[in-house]
């Protein structure tokens, strides 16, 4: 099974920074898909090894994730402290995903897939696309063994490429960076993989802005998105959701081609027109992210 099945039903991820407690035990009650616990951006460096025992201890408490999906963000390798956090997790024998930030290239990534992987062959890695180099090299980067989602890291990308990063409005990003979110969304659908984009905009509170930003990512088919604040989980979710519309024609689509299928038809058509295998692999991944 592809990341991308395996995750269909994934629109929202919700970061939990631990440093503060008050983030854990809201986690019961958030209204996302899943939550990522992280180990990297929110973690300072004086405090790296403590938050990394603070994400063991919480894991342990699998209740309280509920249904969600669990993601830990860990550090890069080049750090001081990237596999000391693979190595650490390797040890945590539950169902968790590693998502390894400022990947660049396939050599790393393996390295991340065998420590990932060293009591649990079925642990898959999501990976951040989030420098110049990583967009070049995403071509043998999606080849990995292991690798189930790419995320794009827009900030840290126009950072390191040092393009504007925003549109003017502000509520989407500068067209220099089209290629490159574009191309990561290419690959990930070509691969088989979840692919997320973010829902921080500069003004974070203007949820128009923040829905616009967000239907920008679903109208390039990204799968799901990180949601920068509580705030903005259930424009995620509505967004991403497929519409009612769309799941009526995906049930009829999938109807129609089974039912050729068992009858042993050469075509399956519906309303006069043909349905062709990509059509009915898509529908049937839309209604899984549906939930259905």
């Amino acid at each position: 099974m592809t990341g991308r099945v395996r995750y269909a039903g994934m629109k929202s991820i919700l970061e939990v920074p631990l440093l503060n407690e008050k983030y854990a035990s809201k986690i019961p009650t958030t209204p996302s898909d899943a939550v990522m616990l992280d180990l990297e951006d929110s973690a300072p460096p004086d405090q790296k090894s403590a938050v990394r025992e603070r994400v063991l201890q919480v894991l342990e408490n699998r209740d309280l994730f509920g249904s969600r999906h669990v993601i830990v963000r860990v550090n890069n390798l080049a750090t001081d402290w990237g596999r000391d956090d693979l190595e650490a997790l390797a040890a945590y024998r539950g169902e968790i995903v590693v998502c390894y930030p400022k990947v660049e290239t396939e050599g790393e990534l393996n390295e991340v897939v065998g420590l990932s992987r060293a009591n649990d062959a079925s642990r898959g890695v999501y990976a951040m696309i989030e420098t110049a180099r990583a967009v070049i090299e995403m071509e043998r980067i999606v080849r990995s063994d292991g690798l189930v989602g790419l995320h794009f890291g827009y900030v840290d990308f126009a950072a390191d490429v040092g393009c504007q990063l925003f549109n003017a409005e502000g509520d989407d990003l500068h067209a220099g960076l089209g290629y490159a979110r574009a191309k990561v969304a290419v690959a990930a659908a070509a691969y088989g993989l979840f692919s997320t984009g973010g829902s921080m905009v500069p003004e974070y509170k203007d949820l128009r802005k923040v829905e616009t930003f967000v239907r920008s990512w679903a109208d390039l088919g990204y799968t799901a998105c990180i949601a920068l604040s509580p705030s903005h989980l259930e424009i995620v979710n509505r967004v991403l959701q497929p519409s009612a519309a769309m799941i009526d024609r995906a049930r009829l689509i999938r109807a129609a081609y089974e039912d050729a299928t068992a009858k042993g038809e050469s075509n399956a058509i519906l309303d006069g027109k043909v349905i062709t295998t990509p059509d009915y692999r898509n529908a049937r991944l839309l209604l899984a992210r549906a939930g259905q």
